[in-house]
């Protein structure tokens, strides 16, 4: 597989689970309106599905922040300006209650800069990682947690990867990047359009 033009949907993870004969949980970083992760957990019901977010929206970055993008600090906080209508939970108890919706999902109301160690959450063996931080930072801290975790191989879709736009450059694809060049990790780019994916290996 190798659909460099093509995004990665969230809805074709089942098939690149097969395809690769990937074994082990999910983990999600970021979920806003936990809508990814019951779709995970939907798509996946035998894994269970380990959800990370704070709810307290974007932290600031230091990078530019596209200006095509809504990205700002605080976006996408529980009643934000960007973060209204039926879907987005109102409280980390509603939040928490939408979750609940599927027995398989495991929030873990935390920011991710400050995750200690995979342990601590009982999270195992990881497959899939659904990666939905937007910016910079919170990418790094995300891909350093997860190679924390148990794999020998995983697959990692980033739902802001947007491959080829520059405006991108800075957030997701620099922090992949230099994650891989940083730890020597082996990998294969399978999507490069606006969600991106890559098939890694230690």
């Amino acid at each position: 597989m190798n659909n460099l033009n093509l995004s990665c949907k969230l809805e074709i993870l089942k098939e690149i689970s097969k395809k690769y004969s990937l074994f082990g949980d999910v983990l999600e970083f970021g979920t806003c309106t936990c809508q990814s992760a019951i779709q995970l957990a939907t798509m996946f019901p035998d894994k269970t599905i380990f959800t990370i977010d704070h709810f307290q929206g974007l932290g600031k970055s230091s990078k530019p922040l596209p200006s095509s993008s809504d990205w700002r600090e605080g976006s996408f906080a529980l009643g934000a300006w960007n973060a209204k209508g039926s879907e987005f939970p109102r409280t980390i108890d509603e939040a928490l209650q939408k979750l609940s919706s599927k027995p398989n999902i495991k929030p873990i109301i935390s920011d991710i800069h400050k995750l200690t160690h995979p342990s601590d959450y009982g999270i195992g063996k990881i497959s899939i990682c659904n990666v939905d931080v937007d910016i910079y930072e919170p990418t790094v801290s995300s891909l350093e947690f997860l190679l924390k975790c148990e794999w020998s191989e995983v697959f990692i879709r980033f739902d802001d990867w947007h491959g080829g736009n520059s405006e991108y450059d800075h957030h997701e694809r620099q922090a992949f990047n230099e994650w891989i060049n940083k730890h020597n990790l082996q990998f294969e780019l399978t999507h490069n359009g606006t969600y991106g994916g890559a098939y890694i290996k230690r």
